[in-house]
């Protein structure tokens, strides 16, 4: 075994926050990332955003800086040979490891039929679909869920026809709920877009057809390595998985979330980023090791509209409100008993701001004091 070198399976956000937590928690040895991206890495979060409504964008614009490490683009890895403490190359390389990470991310889950659709991951899809835009004619899109509605709305901002098929009765259905849900069906019809929801039959497919119907997290690798998974590489919430001194972050794992006191899999970059960074941390200081605490946050804008989310698409029983909904900014609270699962703000980044503070520093609040205008949440926040 070769001691000081950590190994980072994967070249997305998870994988090069967790360098830079390594890092600055103080590891000194080698740090090797193995990406089968062939892009520096990048905040992919633009792809379904200004990417596609700005033409003039580059992808340079978006790239952020690598870590302090080794970084090996277009190097997929074959198998993770746990005994040995080796990772295996596609091309049959073997690199020992003193601690590996796993940061493998997510790939699009395809219709069958529909393979040759476009699936919105990498820059090249986005390239292919910013030249369908450039195009006169209609975007078909299957699937209501943020990627879909985000897509629809950077082709209507671009003067396109757009049709959307969605198989649940409202749009981004588990995560907001119906009410919500039909509030960005509202929104869509409103700019144009011919939204047809609680759909059975699918359009053939053709070269114009968009589809975005979720995730599966990339578990092969651990899967044939014996690590335990679960729709998700599972972790602890110090990010270490069912094997000595193999951690794992990011889209690939189910991690135990003890701020919802549940095992969580996000499928957003702000999260896999956080995530990253704290299990980086955590392996280079295992003396050290502190629990990823944040909750699960991201936001779409779609036409003139913020919408962001605090959560993990958790069972809720009711829905509270600060504001009035279908104002021009409200905060929804998808309660369970006495807990807040979820939040949702129209609008309402600052407030959100305060909100996800005390939620992820635990204060002490009640959903009344949420939900009431007059409560002063940045005092709250303050603690």
């Amino acid at each position: 075994m070769t001691e000081n070198r950590l190994v980072i399976v994967g070249g997305g956000p998870a994988a090069h926050a967790a360098a830079g937590g390594a890092r600055q928690a103080g590891w000194t040895g080698e740090l090797v990332i193995l990406s089968a991206d062939r892009y520096p890495p990048y905040d992919r979060t633009y792809l379904s955003k200004r990417y596609l409504r700005e033409p003039d964008l580059v992808p340079e614009r978006f790239t952020f800086p690598a870590a302090e490490a080794e970084v090996r683009t277009g190097t997929a890895v074959a198998a993770l040979h746990l005994e040995q403490h080796q990772v295996e190359l596609e091309n049959g390389e073997r690199i020992a490891y003193d601690r590996v990470l796993l940061a493998t991310g997510g790939r699009p889950r395809t219709l069958p039929g529909y393979e040759d659709a476009i699936y919105l991951r990498w820059i090249p899809d986005a390239d292919r679909l910013r030249e369908l835009l450039d195009e006169p004619r209609r975007i078909e899109i299957i699937g209501a869920g943020f990627i879909g509605c985000e897509v629809a709305a950077a082709a209507r901002d671009r003067g396109r026809e757009v049709t959307v098929y969605e198989s649940l009765p409202q749009p981004l259905l588990r995560m907001l709920g119906p009410v919500l849900g039909s509030l960005v069906a509202n929104l869509h019809r409103e700019h144009g877009v011919d939204l047809r929801t609680g759909v059975e039959e699918l359009p053939e497919p053709r070269r114009n057809l968009v589809v975005g119907v979720g995730t599966e997290p990339n578990q092969d690798l651990a899967l044939a390595a014996g690590l335990d998974c679960e729709g998700g590489i599972l972790v602890n919430e110090h990010g270490r998985t069912s094997a000595p001194d193999v951690y794992a972050a990011g889209d690939c794992t189910r991690f135990w979330s003890p701020a919802l006191e549940f095992p969580v899999r996000v499928e957003h970059f702000q999260t896999a980023q956080r995530h990253g960074r704290q299990v980086g941390h955590n392996l280079a200081r295992p003396e050290a090791t502190q629990p990823f605490l944040q909750w699960p946050w991201f936001w779409t804008d779609q036409y003139d509209q913020e919408i962001q989310y605090l959560g993990a698409g958790l069972t809720w029983d009711d829905l509270r409100f600060r504001g009035e909904l279908g104002d021009s900014s409200f905060v929804a609270f998808q309660v369970q008993g006495d807990r807040v699962v979820g939040v949702v703000a129209w609008n309402e980044g600052r407030t959100m701001t305060q909100i996800r503070r005390i939620l992820e520093r635990r204060l002490p609040v009640t959903v009344d004091q949420l939900c009431d205008p007059a409560t002063d949440l940045r005092a709250l926040a303050r603690g």
